[in-house]
């Protein structure tokens, strides 16, 4: 029996849906555990979902994001359903607005509540759609860990004010950590500091096994959805091979408490390292999860200061995945949020499009993002795993990819919307104040206090990447030198009169000036070497794998 078969036998009757209170959940709202349908008994709850086909299609995204989104939500379905909750589930070839206003005509829907969408691209979507008649009651998304308030707060914004030039994380994350209690004592942190980011940035060299992760086979329900996207999405970017993802509420806790007890006592010391045979290493990789509402932030959160407690955690490990999810996955929230998603940017970058570029990065994202060889060994094992997987660590993402980009001037937004589309994690509230600003130094500094970039001397020393690539990390010039370390310097030579007074960055400036005019000039013709290569290379669009 197919999914919507077994989902139409908890479609209620006209009369039946008067007697219920409908709640529409987002794709990425997908729980029960909190918000209306925890406030709601489900004998008297009717939950609204909406798969939108215009959604699907606005973008090329990753094939095994769709199926993840969709398997999820379609088991979401099913499991409100055996609760009890009145389910009207709706196909829609347009956006969810056009769902959500056909099932209110046809169900003669008094009203429908809804958390506040995490979404603005949706947020826009049911803007449209209030303007043509649709009828919802918003209430706090309490899936989120702060509030406006506790932001707003920290940073002083007031309505009608211009936005400070620089947000710091590490402010807000203070401010969290005392409002919560977590690891704290006494009113101080425990360990007498709010982070331990110092003791995790150690080189993975085999010190401790990977553990093997639980893989989840597909059911009918899921197989149902691979065939779908295989069929409605085949041009899009990545592939499905061996999906494995958990889609049911069992198999997702089953998920985390795996990472809980058999990933995170060793996360903390390895979270920077790379390694091409061992990509994942101790990461719990729930960040799709996350984000989809099948794992709460504030389960991550408090599982893990109890596992602290109970110690079966260090500290060190235990404060480093926290504060990712209570302090930066909360940050970036809100940035985006009062940046109307990078559309109105303190001083000369204000503008409507989202498309900050502090650095005047213009150079057209190249073909080696979509699949083609380029020849760094980084790099190529990187893409070559989103396209697999969709999903790679934070350093990764921060130190090869976005740091190749923001070294050969590549335009930010392309950056941004590629990561958009190649990761199932990705959506604009959390991908674009990443990559905008983390990642790219396209905010001018609103995020981070300098850009994040290095020469090929960082990745040399996290990863063993370089071992097996074409290229020698300790040569900046000549035959078989590593590209990244010409890119670096001419980087710096580039924007000096944008970044040379950073403070952060006062060394390398130093260094840089003590160069010689012949120096320079060899490291500046490597880099366009590099550039050149990179975006020489065959197809300059497309998708490479699908």
């Amino acid at each position: 029996m197919s999914f919507l078969q077994q989902i139409a036998k908890s479609r209620p009757t006209k009369p039946q849906a008067k007697t219920r209170r409908w709640t529409y959940l987002p794709y990425d709202r997908l729980t029960d555990r909190t918000g209306p349908l925890r406030e709601t008994p489900p004998r008297e709850a009717g939950l609204i979902l909406v798969e939108s086909a215009a959604k699907g299609h606005c973008r090329p995204y990753h094939k095994k994001k769709i199926a993840l989104l969709l398997a999820n939500e379609r088991h979401f379905a099913l499991e409100q359903a055996a609760r009890g909750v009145a389910i009207l589930y709706a196909t829609e070839t347009g956006t969810h607005g056009d769902g959500l206003l056909q099932l209110q005509s046809e169900f003669n829907l008094s009203s429908i509540t809804a958390m506040h969408p995490a979404e603005r691209e949706l947020r826009l979507d049911l803007a449209q759609a209030q303007d043509r008649g649709l009828r919802v009651d918003y209430v706090e998304d309490t899936t989120w860990l702060s509030t406006e308030s506790d932001f707003d707060t920290v940073f002083k914004l007031k309505q009608g004010r211009e936005l400070p030039r620089a947000f710091i994380m590490d402010r807000f994350y203070r401010h969290m950590r005392k409002k919560t209690g977590i690891l704290m004592q006494h009113g101080a942190p425990i360990g007498d500091s709010f982070s331990f980011d110092a003791e995790n940035r150690q080189p993975y060299k085999g010190q401790v096994p990977v553990p093997a992760r639980p893989a989840f086979r597909p059911d009918a329900i899921t197989q149902e959805v691979l065939d779908l996207v295989v069929r409605e999405y085949p041009n899009t970017f990545g592939n499905l091979d061996s999906f494995d993802f958990p889609v049911t509420q069992k198999d997702c806790d089953a998920f985390w408490k795996f990472a809980l007890h058999k990933l995170l006592p060793t996360f903390g010391p390895y979270e920077d390292a790379m390694r091409d045979d061992e990509p994942d290493l101790f990461h719990s990789k729930t960040s799709a999860l996350v984000n989809l509402s099948r794992i709460l932030p504030a389960d991550l959160v408090n599982d893990t200061a109890a596992a602290y407690a109970a110690g079966k955690i260090p500290l060190a490990s235990a404060e480093g995945f926290i504060r990712q999810v209570l302090g930066w996955r909360e940050f970036m929230r809100h940035l985006h949020r009062v940046t109307d998603g990078y559309r109105n940017l303190p001083g000369p970058l204000a503008n409507k499009t989202g498309s900050p570029s502090y650095l005047h990065a213009t150079r057209p994202l190249p073909a080696a993002y979509w699949g083609a060889k380029s020849g760094l060994h980084c790099l190529d094992t990187v893409v070559a795993q989103v396209i697999d997987e969709g999903w790679s660590h934070h350093i990764t993402r921060l130190m090869v990819l976005s740091n190749l980009a923001t070294l050969c001037g590549f335009s930010p937004r392309e950056l941004t919307d590629w990561f958009w589309i190649a990761y199932i994690d990705a959506y604009d509230w959390v991908v674009e104040p990443n990559v905008l600003g983390m990642s790219t130094y396209a905010d001018g500094g609103l995020t981070a206090t300098k850009p994040y970039v290095s020469g090929a001397a960082y990745i040399h020393r996290m990863s063993n990447y370089c071992g097996h690539c074409q290229y020698d990390p300790k040569k900046s010039t000549g035959p078989g030198s590593c590209p990244f370390t010409a890119l670096y310097w001419t980087f710096l030579e580039r924007n000096q009169d944008l970044l040379s007074k950073n403070q952060r960055l006062a060394m390398p400036y130093t260094t840089l000036r003590k160069k010689t005019v012949a120096e320079r000039k060899a490291l500046r013709e490597r880099a366009d070497e590099a550039i050149a290569a990179l975006q020489g290379a065959a197809p300059s669009r497309g998708f490479i794998h699908t």
